[in-house]
């Protein structure tokens, strides 16, 4: 992976707001041109830990403070994104930190809750440098503010075009939690300092405890 230019983690997300996000979203997002086919990334597939999660407890809303990945020695503070004043989603100022959608779900509660990060930068890598490296069943732990611990486990991984990023699929959830991890991946432009395409983590609730 290129290092040399400061990146964007998230691409470009027509979000106009919260709202907007729920329904322009639903209504007119165009299928996904992912490098693999759409036939192979089911939605939110029943896995049977998104189905005990809706059975079990649910945190309060609290923002997350920490965010821990053994697998590929991430241990980090989570800061918080929005929306910039032409509605896209805000990404983090430097690779050395990741934030939380806080338009979005606290992680542990129903729905998908996304925490993006970059992946390099010119100084070096990033925090989700080796996000790309994560294997199903790999376990990812957020710390809320208020003290609670959620526990989440890998499901797949994925790679899409920035020009067409699924936001339906990593922004709304219609049933389980879900914790989507997003960076920057693929191909590196040189001429516009950027990479074409971004990875997705998507990561189902296991447990919640103090």
């Amino acid at each position: 992976m290129a290092t040399r230019s400061r990146l964007s983690a998230s691409g470009r997300f027509a979000l106009i707001s919260a709202l907007a996000l729920a329904t322009a979203v639903l209504a007119a997002t165009a299928p996904s041109r992912a490098r693999e086919s759409t036939t192979t990334i089911p939605r939110y597939p029943p896995t049977s830990a998104a189905a005990l999660s809706n059975r079990s407890p649910l945190p309060q809303r609290s923002p997350p403070v920490t965010l821990t990945i053994p697998a590929i020695h991430v241990s980090t503070k989570v800061g918080s994104l929005g929306l910039t004043s032409t509605g896209e989603v805000q990404v983090p100022l430097t690779a050395a930190t990741v934030g939380w959608y806080r338009l979005g779900p606290t992680p542990g509660q129903r729905g998908a809750a996304v925490i993006l990060g970059h992946v390099d930068s010119y100084v070096g890598p990033g925090v989700f440098f080796h996000l790309d490296h994560l294997m199903p069943g790999d376990k990812i732990t957020v710390v809320l503010a208020n003290g609670e611990s959620v526990v989440f486990r890998v499901i797949r991984i994925r790679e899409y075009l920035k020009t067409a990023f699924p936001n339906r699929l990593v922004y709304l959830a219609s049933s389980g939690r879900w914790l989507n991890l997003v960076t920057c991946g693929g191909q590196f432009d040189r001429a516009t300092g950027h990479y074409l395409s971004d990875i997705v983590v998507f990561a189902s609730y296991i447990s919640m405890h103090r």
